[in-house]
């Protein structure tokens, strides 16, 4: 985040294994949850930081549930985020890369077939404990990325805030010659523009460059 933003974080409850059934338990603890940041102090923007618990519970419901908490406010996550991102890019086909098992990526897929954009393949790292997925190191995101069929692709999107991603993203533009969303870029890009701030932040791939 530029100068002059703060986060301020706080967590819902979660279950470690990352499952569609655990993930939409996720939904009974968001408004609580979004209770507990500064509750009488002003906010520019509230976020729901999970890529899969967003495709488990959908992004209506989660809108709900922090305007539960906070009506009025602007709302993002990063399924919403990495939309208005590719809407920004001008891509109407994507690859994708998560690090979820198969009924996790699928769904993921589906949700974004859903909201009229094409998948032209995805690819995912079977992983189950949410726990494990932070210990995926970025020169292996960097790999897989690389080693994924892209053509007929305009842009690759990397799922899960949990994924060490921002320091590979110029790396695998650079490499793949397209661009690159990721979850917690598309999600710092949307909550920003969603707070008035609209200007470039090198180092952060094609998306921040706007």
């Amino acid at each position: 985040l530029p100068e002059g933003f703060v986060l301020y974080i706080t967590r819902v409850w979660s279950d470690n294994s990352v499952t569609l059934d655990n993930l939409r338990r996720i939904e009974s603890d968001l408004t609580r949850a979004v209770g507990m940041i500064l509750p009488q102090d002003e906010l520019d923007v509230m976020v729901y930081s999970c890529t899969s618990g967003t495709v488990a519970i959908g992004e209506e419901a989660v809108a709900r549930c922090i305007h539960a908490a906070r009506p009025g406010i602007p709302v993002t996550n990063p399924i919403t985020a990495a939309l208005a991102a590719f809407e920004a890019l001008k891509v109407g086909r994507i690859a994708l890369l998560t690090p979820y098992v198969f009924e996790v990526t699928s769904a993921m897929r589906d949700y974004f077939t859903g909201r009229g954009l094409e998948v032209s393949k995805t690819a995912n790292f079977n992983i189950e404990l949410n726990s494990d997925i932070q210990r995926v190191s970025p020169a292996s995101i960097r790999e897989a990325a690389c080693a994924l069929d892209l053509d007929g692709a305009d842009a690759l999107f990397v799922s899960c805030t949990a994924l060490r991603t921002a320091e590979v993203i110029e790396e695998i533009e650079d490499a793949i010659g397209k661009p690159v969303v990721t979850s917690n870029q598309a999600l710092a890009w949307h909550a920003l523009r969603l707070a008035g701030h609209d200007k470039a932040i090198p180092s952060l791939g094609r998306l921040f460059r706007l």
